[in-house]
Formats: C-alpha cells, sequence, structure tokens
C-alpha cells in the first residue's frame, strides 16, 4: 500500500479586496518545494472570525519511501 506525508506552509496575501491580494511567495514556494518531490496538494484560504485572512495554508504531499534495512 502506498504511504505518504505531507507539509505545512502558511504564506501571507497583500493587497486590499479578494481580487487584488497577491500572494508574492507562491511560485517561487511551489517550485521549491516541487524540486524537493512535494506535489501541492490543495491550498486552504482560511477565513477569520469578523474579517478576512490574510493567510493562505499550502498543503504538500509525497510519496513515503521506507527504508529496506533488514
Amino acid at each position: 500500500m502506498t504511504k505518504y506525508e505531507y507539509k505545512t506552509v502558511i504564506l501571507k496575501q497583500q493587497g486590499l479586496g479578494f481580487s487584488s491580494r497577491k500572494i508574492p511567495a507562491l511560485e517561487s514556494t511551489l517550485n521549491t518545494y516541487g524540486k524537493e518531490g512535494w506535489r501541492l496538494r490543495e491550498i486552504v484560504i482560511p477565513s477569520a472570525a469578523l474579517a478576512d485572512s490574510n493567510k493562505v495554508i499550502l498543503i504538500f504531499e509525497r510519496e513515503l519511501v521506507e527504508s529496506t534495512d533488514d
């Protein structure tokens, strides 16, 4: 059975309003983790109680390679 490991990364958005928000480090973060074998699984934009959140959570996964040291 294939097993996976997961990593979460929190990035901050910049700008006001939904359509003008930018995530400056998004592309470089995706490329960095992609080179390490991580695949983007999901992006979560949490909501704050009384306002918009300025954070984005990236969830990465990669296949877990088990060692065969018997």
